[in-house]
């Protein structure tokens, strides 16, 4: 069976901590603490599969952490393929303060990769591609990576595979000439990539125009709770997210939210949607996933 290949080198092992008042330089006391699978490519995918959709993450890894999410995607029911490398997964920290409401997100760096682990991911990954119907490249390159493995990693995609690219920068912008099916940075992202501020509309459809005619078929660009645009050679289309309101005690968590976006659209994508219905049900999914501490894991009574 055909199923969507998400792809990143930079997976994380979660931990949620949930306080009551967090209190900096002083002993604070956890009331919850919760540790799960993420990183950008690994909630595609579990975003994509807790929406009912087939899909196989991979990723590299070694290690007490790599053994953990293995286990852990395992009980969520899914299948995972990890390339055996010489260090573990990293662990990233979310900080919940409920009297605040805020969230705070303390990240490590990825592990860096040696030059033959890079070479072999890149056979790893492009071994995994004879079942995919589409593919989903995200996140950041492990310190020291080339930004040209992402164009090593595009170009080994066969044309008839749609990719969905959500990375920024000199990296992405390497990647347009395999004219991807959707690049898909939030504005800060495309304004990195594009190398200026941009202040208004008109100079963010621009920017978007620019990386068309570049290659990128489709320049999905969301910004938090402000509109979201999809900019084609032609087309442009404008939606603005649902408002939600944080119930009492609930603390609105943000992190993921780009991601459960990149999946859902992915998986909407892959079954034949337009590209208007297929960000409608993304948005969607990117604001459900403002309720959840633990990234992109949809009930079954979310589905397209």
């Amino acid at each position: 069976m055909k199923q969507i290949l998400t792809a990143g080198l930079t997976p994380s092992w979660q931990h949620v901590l949930e306080f009551d008042s967090l209190c900096l330089a002083k002993v604070n006391r956890a009331l919850n603490s919760i540790w799960f699978s993420a990183g950008k490519s690994v909630n595609a995918a579990i975003a994509v599969h807790t929406l009912g959709g087939q899909v196989l993450p991979v990723f590299p890894g070694s290690g007490p952490n790599t053994q953990k999410m293995r286990e852990d995607l395992s009980r969520l029911g899914m299948e995972c393929r990890i390339l055996p490398v010489k260090h573990d997964i990293r662990v990233c920290t979310t900080l919940v303060d409920r009297q605040e409401g805020t969230v705070t997100e303390l990240v490590e760096n990825g592990n860096p990769l040696s030059s033959d682990e890079l070479a072999s991911w890149i056979e790893f990954y492009s071994d995994q591609l004879k079942r995919s119907q589409l593919v989903v490249i995200s996140g950041s390159l492990p310190p020291g990576t080339p930004s040209e493995l992402y164009g090593e990693m595009v170009s080994r995609t066969p044309s008839g595979i749609p990719m969905l690219l959500d990375f920024r920068g000199q990296g992405l912008k390497q990647c347009l000439k395999y004219r991807p099916f959707v690049i898909k940075p939030n504005l800060e992202e495309l304004e990195q990539t594009v190398g200026y501020e941009i202040p208004n509309e008109k100079e963010l459809l621009k920017a978007c125009r620019n990386l068309n005619s570049l290659g990128a078929q489709w320049v999905i660009v969301s910004n938090g709770p402000n509109d979201l645009y999809a900019v084609n050679a032609s087309d442009v289309i404008r939606l603005t997210p649902p408002k939600l309101i944080s119930k009492p005690g609930e603390v609105l968590c943000p992190i993921g939210c780009g991601d459960a976006l990149t999946g859902a659209l992915a998986l909407s994508i892959s079954r034949g949607n337009s590209m208007e219905n297929a960000l409608r049900f993304a948005m969607d999914a990117a604001v459900e996933n403002l309720r959840q501490l633990t990234s992109c894991r949809f009930s079954g009574s979310f589905r397209t």
